[in-house]
């Protein structure tokens, strides 16, 4: 028996992945589980980070997987957990462990730098990134956030979530401004000629279900991501009022 140490949406990926290894759809999962379609849906393509322990144990039920309680040396979070705790921190509407006692502090930069990383796994966090983008606006070095993130190749991400900021806000200049400086480091035909998906992995039907899902500020920026502008606006709207 192997013991993986997971945060929630780990175990969320460990789901999903054990569904696609044995060939089971979202639907016959929901099934097996009883759990209903929709909360399988949102678990695993939203990428629900706080879902009810009852509703995935029925979920690990039929994939012949459980959970376990692990005492970890030290107590010590895992680096996913201290990223989503930096994130809530800067505006996010994310759970993650307790920041606030670190004698290290972060920047927002590298802080936001960092879950653009982790929003291509996680849906929950990249509903959540327009968040903190919002949030720490008039303190955003916006120079440094562009250079850090070309130089570590996620240009195109951030220049989509400044875009996208920016729409959900109702236009923000400095993003604007931002977005269009990086939008020149790319070709703008080739950039949009060939789509890419935003999440990975996907299936057959979720990259189809992308093709009708994706926003407009996303296809602009040569992404497929079955998730609407309406997902990253319920949770824009929510946190910003």
């Amino acid at each position: 028996m192997s013991v993986a140490v997971l945060s929630s949406s780990g175990v969320l990926r460990a789901v999903d992945e054990a569904r696609r290894s044995l060939g089971l759809s979202k639907a016959e999962l929901a099934r097996r589980s009883r759990v209903s379609p929709e909360s399988v849906r949102r678990m695993l393509v939203d990428g629900s980070s706080s879902p009810q322990l009852g509703t995935v144990l029925a979920m690990l039920r039929p994939l012949g997987m459980g959970l376990a309680l692990v005492l970890r040396e030290g107590g010590e979070p895992s680096p996913e957990d201290v990223l989503m705790g930096w994130l809530a921190h800067y505006g996010a509407p994310l759970y993650g462990c307790d920041v606030l006692e670190k004698e290290l502090a972060r920047e927002p930069e590298g802080v936001l730098v960092d879950g653009l990383v982790m929003s291509r796994e996680s849906g929950t966090v990249a509903r959540a990134l327009p968040c903190a983008f919002w949030f720490c606006r008039d303190r955003l070095d916006l120079s440094l956030l562009r250079s850090v993130a070309v130089a570590r190749r996620l240009g195109k991400v951030l220049g989509f979530f400044l875009e996208l900021t920016s729409v959900l806000s109702g236009g923000w200049s400095r993003f604007e401004e931002i977005s269009a400086l990086l939008r020149t480091l790319y070709s703008p035909t080739p950039l949009l000629s060939r789509p890419e998906q935003f999440f990975r992995p996907t299936t057959r039907r979720e990259r189809a279900l992308a093709e009708l899902c994706t926003p407009e500020v996303a296809r602009r920026w040569g992404f497929r991501m079955n998730m609407d502008l309406d997902c990253f606006a319920s949770m824009f709207r929510k946190a910003a009022s």
